[in-house]
């Protein structure tokens, strides 16, 4: 994990931490001479997954009008709110509210509100590698940084063109599901009701270049849900009200309340118990097939034919790496 250090004016790493405060971190420990902070965690494996980065920003800050030629973000606000621009059309992303964007689809964002707490998820690039170019240049030519012509031969070699400007007057109000990508704070392609728990797929597997599913369960209090078989996959989760306690093997237990990121290991075994009835909570990294999965349970169910063994089959050829649930499995 990475976090900006105001003596030497760049980022640095630092321990990894599995329950992370992205308030704490922006405001307190990385802010920038502007107040402005960000956090991120770095990308994992060859296809440089899921790396994050967390921003605290303030009314009137900007991001330009720009794409990328490879990779996926998911955006997500949970405080304030933000005007978004993607292909020409305009909406207002509030907390709660996704947005998905694909390769080639132009995007820009204004902050509207100091203080917004913004998360940028992304697949198949490597904004570290791109922050340690820019310190390069800062060190080597800094001159080069006013030089719009060279800034943008380098960006264009991280995969990313900047148009000139910002695309407002030109820009379509539309209704935020009429922006493509956009999953508003209630909205989910398919919910699947168990035990305790409710199981809203967000992002299918055909969404996100057939690498992994985004979900979200809305849990009762007590509910436990534990991996006790080492996952192939680190998890990112994120805490979007209630507080769980977070159990990991080798850490202490911790607990992680509204907001904050839960950010687990790979191979590490560990165990989520929610504490307030009504906790949600998204999970960014599910690799396993859970929507085929959940759609044959459902199946099942309606067909009066769900019982134990059906459960834990399902597990195993789906490789859930779920050893326990409350009210519904523990093996």
């Amino acid at each position: 994990m990475l976090k900006f250090n105001q003596e030497t004016g760049n980022y640095e790493m630092v321990r990894e931490a599995v329950v992370i405060d992205p308030t704490a971190f922006s405001l307190e420990e990385s802010a920038d001479e502007n107040g402005v902070g960000h956090l991120f965690i770095t990308a994992r494996g060859a296809e440089k997954n899921l790396e994050m980065s967390d921003y605290c920003v303030n009314e009137g800050d900007e991001v330009p009008y720009h794409y990328h030629e490879y990779g996926s973000e998911i955006f997500f606000v949970t405080r304030g709110s933000v005007d978004a621009v993607m292909g020409g059309k305009q909406i207002v992303v509030n907390p709660g509210d996704m947005i998905l964007i694909r390769p080639f689809m132009p995007h820009g964002f204004e902050y509207r509100e100091n203080g917004t707490v913004w998360h940028e998820i992304i697949q198949g690039m490597d904004l570290w590698e791109g922050l340690t170019g820019l310190d390069r240049i800062y060190e080597n030519c800094p001159e080069k940084i006013e030089d719009d012509l060279f800034m943008r031969d380098y960006l264009k070699t991280e995969g990313r063109v900047d148009y000139l400007g910002y695309p407002y007057l030109e820009a379509e109000t539309v209704s935020p599901e009429e922006m493509p990508g956009f999953c508003g704070k209630d909205m989910y392609y398919k919910s699947y009701q168990l035990p305790g728990i409710e199981c809203r797929i967000k992002y299918p597997r055909w969404k996100m270049d057939n690498r992994k599913e985004v979900w979200e369960f809305i849990m009762d209090q007590g509910q436990t849900i534990a991996w006790d078989e080492p996952y192939f996959s680190h998890e990112l989760m994120v805490v979007r009200s209630g507080s769980v306690k977070v159990e990991i093997e080798g850490y202490e237990t911790q607990i992680a309340k509204t907001e904050d990121i839960i950010h687990i290991p790979d191979y590490a075994r560990h165990r989520i118990t929610v504490l307030e009835s009504g906790t949600v909570l998204q999970d960014f990294n599910v690799q396993y097939d859970l929507f085929l999965m959940m759609e044959e349970l459902d199946i099942a169910r309606r067909e009066g034919r769900l019982d134990d063994d059906l459960v834990l089959d399902c597990l195993n050829r789906y490789q859930c790496p779920v050893t326990e649930a409350s009210g519904l499995i523990c093996r």
